[in-house]
């Protein structure tokens, strides 16, 4: 049972100059606005591939498997609900001036080297996020011995930006290495060049200076191994797509986690480390980019009527603790 001292309120955080009133004065040109649009391959030229074996014995469909489309955006909820930007503030649905979600038909084959495709399309298509070996795929190994562990993925889409606003490009989670191309060009990771190693974690880049108004071109490689690499793998077993069961299963090859691109201003919040193991204080860090070290930052927990029932400020990168008394009570008969 959840204990009915647990408060029911959202944190709001914006980065403000000296003397600005509220979060509620931030409009959403100052967020920045983006406008994506895609060109995909036909809906036609995907199907759901059967699983489950080369018999397909262990291959059960879920009415949820069943409702996937090509003509519809696979997971498409805000992928970030934790830090979610803008004025709207759903969870589930972000602001949709400010991200677009790439989810969806891409161009995919298998890869003989890493030398990238530039400008050409791809010899097949795969429905992005599912994992190469899943059935949603559309592109599933039949065996083992067909299992593909290179890989490239293609997607050419147009990019409305507002003035002044920085874009990025995430990836939930790629694997397992990932080597990401946008316009001809390598992109880079955390100082790194476009390549991230890890296949459970998220990352993105800073697409701002890479980024034309028409016909951009986005290549991924993806190189995974599964168990035939020294790289962990968990119980991911090659073997697994010709005989399935026991305590391993199929690799998750490839894209497996939500593409998408966000605006944001200049300076912006780009991670939140939040404690919140007391019911009457809560601790958050806001890491800025773009910003200097002292960034100032405002801090308002709002309870579910919309109304400030605590507020703080701070420097970027410093932990900030949050008084909230008393918090709105909650339990689960008074839920809705």
């Amino acid at each position: 049972m959840l204990p009915a001292s647990v408060a029911l309120c959202a944190l709001a955080i914006l980065l403000l100059p000296a003397g600005a009133a509220s979060h509620r004065a931030a409009s959403p040109s100052a967020l920045g606005e983006l406008s994506v649009v895609s060109h995909r391959p036909a809906a036609s030229t995907w199907r759901r591939t059967q699983c489950g074996s080369p018999s397909g014995d262990a291959d059960i469909p879920t009415r949820w498997a069943s409702e996937v489309s090509a003509d519809t955006t696979p997971l498409p909820a805000y992928p970030r609900p934790q830090m979610v930007r803008g004025r709207g503030g759903d969870r589930d649905k972000g602001d949709p001036s400010l991200w677009s979600n790439l989810n969806g038909l891409w161009e995919w084959e298998p890869a003989a080297d890493a030398a990238p495709p530039f400008g050409r399309p791809l010899n097949g298509s795969i429905l992005v996020p599912f994992p190469v070996e899943s059935c949603l795929s559309g592109v599933a190994p039949a065996s083992s011995a067909t299992l593909v562990a290179q890989m490239w993925y293609r997607l050419v889409f147009d990019a409305a930006v507002a003035d002044g606003a920085k874009t990025l490009l995430h990836f939930g989670a790629v694997d397992w290495q990932a080597t990401v191309y946008l316009n001809g060009l390598l992109l880079r990771h955390d100082g790194r060049l476009g390549n991230h190693t890890g296949g459970y974690d998220g990352f993105g880049f800073d697409v701002t200076d890479r980024l034309k108004h028409a016909g951009n071109e986005l290549l991924v490689h993806v190189l995974d191994p599964s168990d035939a690499g020294a790289q962990p793998n968990g119980k991911q077993r090659v073997s697994a797509v010709d005989r399935p069961g026991g305590d391993t299963y199929t690799p998750s090859s490839g894209i497996w986690q939500t593409v998408w691109m966000e605006a944001v201003p200049p300076s912006y919040i780009s991670t939140l480390k939040i404690d919140q193991a007391s019911t009457t204080n809560v601790k958050v860090t806001a890491f800025v980019e773009g910003g200097g070290a002292t960034t100032p930052v405002r801090f308002e927990v709002v309870d579910r009527d919309g109304t400030t029932v605590a507020e703080a400020a701070g420097a970027a990168g410093s932990e900030v603790s949050i008084f909230v008394a008393p918090p709105t009570a909650w339990a689960p008969s008074g839920a809705d």
